[in-house]
């Protein structure tokens, strides 16, 4: 790993990371503050089972803001990618690591299709404290595992993306009185990606903002 300054308060660390989580080690993308501290962390879901570069990206940015963010490496079937997001939960989560304190409360943040993995996680674990979803459908199955989490969560989509249900999402709001909406009035699909042709750097940063707010609200403090 190697140290970066960038936006936001924090140097940091980066660079792909082997997971032991029990007898087996798994691969993913970690972005940290730097310091000898304990921080606040997220785990990261994507839209593909491995950490594109927009997610690495997304980790880098959480961290130069103060959150720990490790986006897994999956494998695209739910059942699997469950088992791997709990054994590298219970990583993260482990009393004597010593730069996070998920132990305390960790959050999870979702973008596109990374929704479902992210939602069974909250729901199998009470560890997680918030829900953040950017570009994401909420379909039976996720609003069934947030309800169960009960958590604060954050929703975030566009109307200009034509790739998912705005309406069919809003129209859950009344089972899920604690996630808050956000839904701009335009914006293709991946407003968020910086490697997607409807990436929008003014809603990139709004986004950022929105999350990092609503993690550093939600999120135990660093140690």
């Amino acid at each position: 790993m190697v140290v970066q300054a960038g936006e936001g308060t924090e140097d940091i660390i980066y660079g792909s990371a082997s997971v032991p989580a029990g007898p087996k080690t798994f691969g993913g993308y970690l972005a940290r503050p730097d310091g000898q501290v304990e921080w606040p962390t997220v785990l990261v879901f994507g839209p593909e089972s491995r950490p594109t570069s927009s997610i690495k990206n997304i980790c880098r940015v959480l961290a130069r803001h103060g959150i720990a963010a490790l986006a897994p490496d999956l494998e695209g079937d739910p059942d699997r990618d469950h088992r791997i997001s709990r054994a590298i939960a219970a990583f993260i989560g482990a009393p004597n690591g010593d730069w996070s304190n998920a132990e305390y409360g960790y959050g999870v943040v979702a973008f596109e299709d990374g929704l479902g993995t992210a939602t069974r996680l909250a729901a199998a674990d009470r560890r997680v404290v918030a829900v953040a979803s950017v570009g994401s459908a909420f379909d039976d199955a996720v609003v069934d595992d947030l309800a169960s989490a009960d958590v604060p969560g954050l929703f975030i989509a566009s109307r200009g993306d034509t790739t998912i249900d705005i309406d069919a999402s809003l129209s859950v709001r009344d089972r899920l009185p604690q996630t808050s909406f956000v839904v701009y009035g335009e914006g293709d699909a991946g407003f968020w990606n910086d490697d997607a042709d409807g990436f929008r750097s003014d809603r990139f940063e709004d986004v950022v903002s929105r999350l990092v707010t609503f993690l550093g609200d939600a999120l135990p403090a660093r140690l």
